[in-house]
């Protein structure tokens, strides 16, 4: 009898550290803000055994601009956490899925080299001497706002032998560094021994356009820099249209990519942000392909099992694909990982072997709403690949609406 009552508490022990574990994960996993349509209340589309449970003290609200706090139980009782409720009408956006040509250029100039500087006292490399690394963005040379390779070149010939003054960006965070030039025994010309780009060009895909304010978005993630994989801080750049003529099949181990070029130089708009969930803008011409107008789903309404993209592999036109949502992370500090996402339509399969470079910024369709968009590739799967929320999305384009009003 002893030994089955210590079984018993054995099991009811485990069980116990089973929930314990389980509610501290849901606590990481969960976010601290929810978004809930007027009118509407928050049910987990998702696997998760959670539900949203009022507080005895927060009297829940319709009207849209309003929050309100709810507790997060574990089955209904184990209590999870207490999150906000921000009440907002429903978003109704223009499905793409069109190519467009991106051409950007820096705010300052990336450091995407470095290379010692052969002298008379040997090879040395006066900007990593002075602190800089691969991924700094220079800002300004003696006092003079930085913006093109040109512009850096002419500086130095005039600035000939003398210490140069740059202010630099590294990971958001300003500082000021000297840089005593070197004269190079190869060209008898004073360098700083740095490499640096002032601009990037390619294709993405258009997500959707908010028809009321011209605002577009697209490509789901950032435009980074090809040889240091930061971000590249956008100063000013356009959108031009571009079409599909091609596409490399993606394979196991090596990512596929659509190839394209750009069909005019005229641009369609002007790029107002390069952000985690994607480029932001405002289009002056529609002449790229816009579909039909959809609601946009909140992230708690997103659920796993079969969706579609549109996507263009081929020409200008997209066409819809069937995929599957495998998983769901509800987490805000996911950077576009948000869905799993797992290609299932036997036509794009064949052409592309699923997610290709190019197809990032399609939107993800499911239940006749915008769920999302794709984001990343698994390079060891190419069937699957990465989606974010369209939700996150909306929210970044939120503050590039209200920043366009304070700034008229």
């Amino acid at each position: 009898m002893k030994r089955f009552a210590r079984r018993i508490a054995t099991v009811a022990n485990c069980c116990v550290l089973a929930v314990l574990i389980l509610t501290i994960y849901m606590q990481k996993q969960l976010p601290d803000r929810y978004s809930v349509v007027a009118g509407e209340e928050i049910t987990f589309a998702s696997a998760y055994p959670i539900r949203m449970v009022q507080r005895e003290e927060t009297q829940p609200s319709d009207l849209a601009g309003s929050s309100y706090q709810m507790d997060l139980k574990l089955l209904g009782t184990i209590p999870v956490k207490t999150v906000e409720v921000n009440v907002v009408d429903r978003k109704l956006v223009t499905v793409s899925g069109a190519p467009f040509g991106i051409k950007m250029f820096t705010d300052g100039l990336m450091v995407v080299g470095m290379s010692d500087i052969p002298t008379a006292d040997g090879r040395v490399n006066p900007a990593k001497a002075a602190g800089l690394e691969i991924g700094d963005v220079i800002k300004t040379f003696n006092g003079q706002k930085l913006a093109t390779n040109e512009q850096l070149a002419e500086l130095m010939l005039e600035n000939g032998s003398g210490p140069v003054r740059v202010e630099v960006e590294r990971d958001g965070s300003p500082f000021s560094a000297s840089i005593q030039p070197v004269r190079s025994t190869g060209d008898d010309q004073y360098r700083l021994g740095v490499w640096v780009r002032d601009s990037s060009a390619g294709i993405g895909t258009l997500t959707y356009l908010d028809q009321n304010s011209g605002l577009f978005t697209g490509l789901g993630h950032a435009v980074c820099d090809v040889d240091t994989g930061e971000v590249m801080p956008l100063s000013n750049g356009e959108v031009v249209p571009a079409r599909i003529t091609g596409c490399k099949r993606g394979e196991a181990g090596t990512p596929g990519e659509l190839k394209g070029k750009f069909t005019e130089e005229l641009p369609l708009g002007v790029l107002s942000a390069n952000t985690e969930t994607g480029v932001y803008g405002l289009l002056r011409s529609r002449t790229l392909y816009l579909g039909e107008e959809m609601p946009l789903a909140m992230k708690h309404e997103v659920q796993t099992g079969k969706a579609y993209i549109y996507t263009t592999v081929e020409g200008t036109q997209p066409k819809r694909y069937e995929i599957e949502i495998e998983k769901l992370s509800l987490g805000e500090d996911e950077n576009g990982q948000n869905m799993v996402l797992h290609v299932t339509d036997p036509e794009l399969l064949r052409r592309t072997g699923g997610i290709v470079q190019g197809m990032s910024g399609s939107p993800i369709i499911q239940n006749g709403m915008l769920v999302g968009s794709v984001t990343h590739v698994f390079v060891k799967d190419p069937t699957r690949g990465f989606g974010v929320f369209a939700e996150n999305i909306q929210n970044n384009a939120n503050n590039m609406i209200l920043s366009f009003k304070n700034a008229a």
